[in-house]
Protein backbone atom coordinates (compact mmCIF):
# COMPACT_ATOMS: atom_id res chain seq x y z
CA UNK A 1 0.00 0.00 0.00
CA UNK A 2 1.64 3.28 -0.76
CA UNK A 3 1.39 5.95 1.50
CA UNK A 4 0.46 8.66 -1.37
CA UNK A 5 -2.56 9.59 -1.88
CA UNK A 6 -4.26 8.65 -5.51
CA UNK A 7 -4.51 11.64 -7.85
CA UNK A 8 -6.32 11.97 -10.63
CA UNK A 9 -4.56 12.38 -14.24
CA UNK A 10 -4.01 15.79 -15.06
CA UNK A 11 -3.75 17.57 -18.16
CA UNK A 12 -2.12 20.83 -18.70
CA UNK A 13 -4.99 22.11 -20.95
CA UNK A 14 -6.94 22.12 -17.30
CA UNK A 15 -4.20 25.13 -16.40
CA UNK A 16 -4.49 28.68 -17.16
CA UNK A 17 -1.30 29.63 -18.74
CA UNK A 18 -0.17 31.49 -15.89
CA UNK A 19 -0.62 28.41 -13.58
CA UNK A 20 1.50 26.46 -16.09
CA UNK A 21 3.96 29.06 -16.58
CA UNK A 22 4.70 29.72 -12.88
CA UNK A 23 5.05 25.61 -12.58
CA UNK A 24 7.45 25.61 -15.20
CA UNK A 25 9.45 28.78 -13.92
CA UNK A 26 9.85 26.64 -9.90
CA UNK A 27 10.76 23.93 -12.21
CA UNK A 28 13.70 25.90 -14.34
CA UNK A 29 16.88 25.46 -13.35
CA UNK A 30 18.39 27.79 -16.28
CA UNK A 31 19.58 31.24 -15.14
CA UNK A 32 17.39 33.97 -15.30
CA UNK A 33 16.33 35.38 -19.15
CA UNK A 34 18.17 38.38 -21.04
CA UNK A 35 16.80 41.49 -21.53
CA UNK A 36 13.49 41.77 -23.90
CA UNK A 37 14.14 43.15 -27.12
CA UNK A 38 11.67 45.31 -28.96
CA UNK A 39 8.73 43.06 -30.02
CA UNK A 40 6.64 43.45 -33.21
CA UNK A 41 2.96 44.00 -33.04
CA UNK A 42 3.07 40.36 -35.86
CA UNK A 43 5.00 38.98 -33.01
CA UNK A 44 2.73 39.66 -30.12
CA UNK A 45 -0.68 38.92 -32.78
CA UNK A 46 1.61 35.44 -33.46
CA UNK A 47 2.97 35.03 -29.67
CA UNK A 48 -0.73 35.02 -28.30
CA UNK A 49 -2.22 32.93 -30.50
CA UNK A 50 0.90 30.46 -30.27
CA UNK A 51 0.17 30.23 -26.27
CA UNK A 52 -3.37 29.28 -26.78
CA UNK A 53 -1.89 25.96 -28.46
CA UNK A 54 -2.59 27.04 -32.23
CA UNK A 55 -0.55 25.44 -34.23
CA UNK A 56 1.18 27.42 -37.04
CA UNK A 57 -0.49 26.18 -39.93
CA UNK A 58 -3.59 27.23 -38.34
CA UNK A 59 -1.89 30.59 -37.28
CA UNK A 60 -0.60 31.34 -41.08
CA UNK A 61 -4.10 30.89 -42.23
CA UNK A 62 -5.64 32.82 -40.12
CA UNK A 63 -3.46 35.83 -40.60
CA UNK A 64 -3.63 34.94 -44.45
CA UNK A 65 0.59 34.75 -44.39
CA UNK A 66 3.01 31.81 -45.11
CA UNK A 67 3.77 28.97 -42.62
CA UNK A 68 7.48 30.09 -43.48
CA UNK A 69 6.62 33.54 -42.29
CA UNK A 70 4.84 32.43 -39.35
CA UNK A 71 8.08 30.29 -38.46
CA UNK A 72 10.08 33.14 -39.07
CA UNK A 73 8.16 35.20 -36.52
CA UNK A 74 8.20 32.45 -34.20
CA UNK A 75 11.98 32.50 -34.29
CA UNK A 76 12.08 36.22 -34.20
CA UNK A 77 9.53 35.97 -31.23
CA UNK A 78 11.71 33.48 -29.04
CA UNK A 79 14.85 35.49 -29.74
CA UNK A 80 13.19 38.84 -28.69
CA UNK A 81 12.52 37.75 -25.14
CA UNK A 82 15.41 35.51 -24.51
CA UNK A 83 13.32 32.60 -24.43
CA UNK A 84 15.19 28.93 -24.47
CA UNK A 85 12.04 27.26 -25.92
CA UNK A 86 8.54 27.95 -27.52
CA UNK A 87 6.72 27.42 -24.12
CA UNK A 88 9.06 29.82 -22.39
CA UNK A 89 8.33 32.14 -25.14
CA UNK A 90 4.84 31.69 -24.18
CA UNK A 91 4.93 32.03 -20.50
CA UNK A 92 7.19 35.02 -20.99
CA UNK A 93 4.29 36.96 -23.23
CA UNK A 94 1.82 35.95 -20.99
CA UNK A 95 3.72 38.13 -18.35
CA UNK A 96 4.73 40.68 -20.32
CA UNK A 97 1.23 41.28 -22.16
CA UNK A 98 -1.32 39.53 -20.00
Amino acid sequence: MSVYPAVAAVRREDFAPEIVCEVYDLDSRRPGVTAAKELTSRQVTIGRMMATGAKDAAIARDLGVSLRTVRSEISALIAGLGAKSRFQAGCLLVRRFG
